[in-house]
Formats: C-alpha cells, structure tokens, sequence
C-alpha cells in the first residue's frame, strides 16, 4: 500500500489536482493511508468526496468581482477586509454534499489532516510570529528544506481522520482549522480548540504515514518549486514538487488567478515523474 500527502500552499495546492488527474487510475487501488494540512487538506477532502468539480465550480462564482487581496470597502461595511475567509468557507460549503460526505466516511484507509495548536505559554500573536520567524532562520540555515523541526518548540501538532467527523460543516471545520492564516483568514475552532494552520509544524505532514501499518512507501505532493537534488526518491519517499514556481500567487483569490494554468502544471510535472513513480509503485 501507498500512502499519499498533500502539501499546503494555498491556491498552489490546484498543482496537486493535475498530478491527480493523471496518477488517479494507478493510485486509487493502491492508497493505505492519506495526510494533509492546509490548502492541500482541501484538496485531499475534495478529491475523495469526488466534489473537486463542484468546488471548482463555486469556487470561480465566488471570486466574480474580486481584483485585488485587500478591500477598504468592506471594512465600511462591518466585514474583514481579505475575501478569503469567506470564499474559502462558502466554497467548501457549497461543494461538499451529504452523497460525497458519505464517500469520505466510507474509506477503507484514513485521512489525517493536520492542525497546529498554540502553546500556553505564549500569546497568540506572539506565538505565531515566533514560529514564522524560526522557520524563515531554518529555511535560510538549511537549503532545501522539506519538513522544518524548528516550529516543534512552539507549536503542538493536532490530528485527526476526516472520516471521523460527525456531519458535513464538521468537516469543513477541520479544513479551516487546518488552513488558518491570520489575517486573511480567521483562526480556526475545531472541537473546543483553538488552532492554526498544520503548515506552522509541517507543511507536507508525510510523517503521519510512517506509523500506519501496511503503508511502506509515500508520494509527497509539494506546491513550491525546488530543486532537482531536493525532491525525487528519498528513500521510501518519493517527492513531487513544481519544475517552476506555480503561475498562481497562494493568496490570489481574484477573479481572473490563473487556476486552470496551475492544473495543467501539475498535468505536465505528472509525466515529468512518471517513471519514478512507476518504479516505487512496482517495489
């Protein structure tokens, strides 16, 4: 069995659909166990309630009208200035139905999306900026990089398996926890919790796959460009990450982001890892 990761990275995380659209026929029987967080734990719970296409759907109908990241006019109006927190709810919201729900709950395999919980220690603000602050030092220290350890001494990973949750607004709960990035979006509330985005411990949470049993081997599914000697085989790993940086912006919500190109890149870098993830797939 296989076990898949969907990294986060916001609007970049549409890369992860073209790679599926390609490797779906060859994952699907294979798949033991998934992990996720942030915008890519959207994509994991709309690729397996198979509402990708309604999502995509709402998700353009939502952003009809919006030009830029930051509207002053709403403020006026008694709303947060950033579109996101809005959209980004109502387009779960809207995809998600009872019949997909129930395609979720009834995989065979589990689905662990990843949040971060705030140390008790430290106000919240301070919390997140001291995170962000020694991931950006770990970046520059450690070329490359693919799962931080520095944000594990501020923050605590939560987890759960999507499967779990008790009804659809459950659900996208989780999702928005997981994908909580003040300000653009609000801090998420999950089960008495309150948390932030899995990024702040790890953006590709492949390590949730190690302790399932059966699952020997992974493919990683990353949304920012890397170098070749970063990424590929490592040893029962295989990352996937753009060839280039993605044509869309993490936070571009507006009307026109270039959604569409961002799939087709993960169309093209699909074929570019074909053979390394035939050869993992015959081990």
């Amino acid at each position: 069995m296989i076990g898949l990761t969907f990294a986060g990275g916001g609007n970049r995380s549409f890369y992860q659909v073209g790679l599926w659209e390609r490797w779906r026929e060859r994952l699907s029987p294979r798949v033991g166990a998934v992990s996720a967080c942030s915008a890519g734990a959207a994509v994991a719970v709309l690729l397996f309630t198979e509402r990708i296409d309604e999502a995509r759907a709402a998700f353009a109908r939502l952003r009809v009208g919006i030009d830029g990241l930051f509207d002053a006019s709403r403020l006026r109006r008694g709303r947060r200035p950033f579109p996101h927190d809005e959209v980004y709810r109502a387009t779960l919201r809207e995809a998600i139905d009872e019949q997909g729900f129930r395609r979720l709950r009834e995989r065979p395999f589990p689905i662990f999306i990843l949040s971060s919980a705030f140390p008790p220690w430290l106000p919240k603000p301070l919390a997140i900026a001291t995170g962000l602050a020694m991931y950006e030092v770990e970046k520059a220290r450690v070329p490359g990089l693919l799962h931080p350890q520095s944000p594990y001494k501020v923050f605590r990973p939560r987890v759960w398996d999507a499967r779990e949750c008790a009804s659809v607004d459950e659900l996208v709960e989780l999702v928005l926890a997981s994908s909580s990035t003040p300000p653009f979006t609000s801090l998420g509330r999950f089960r008495g919790e309150t948390l932030i985005d899995g990024s702040m411990v790890d953006n590709a949470p492949a390590y949730l796959l190690d302790r399932v049993e059966g699952v020997r081997r992974s493919l990683v599914m990353l949304t920012r460009a890397y170098a070749d000697e970063h990424v590929g085989r490592r040893e029962h790993r295989l990352y996937v990450a753009p060839r280039e940086p993605l044509p869309i912006a993490r936070w571009d919500y507006t009307e026109h982001a270039p959604i569409d190109a961002t799939i087709e890149a993960g169309r093209r870098d699909a074929e570019r890892y074909d053979s390394a993830l035939d050869a993992m797939l015959a081990e």
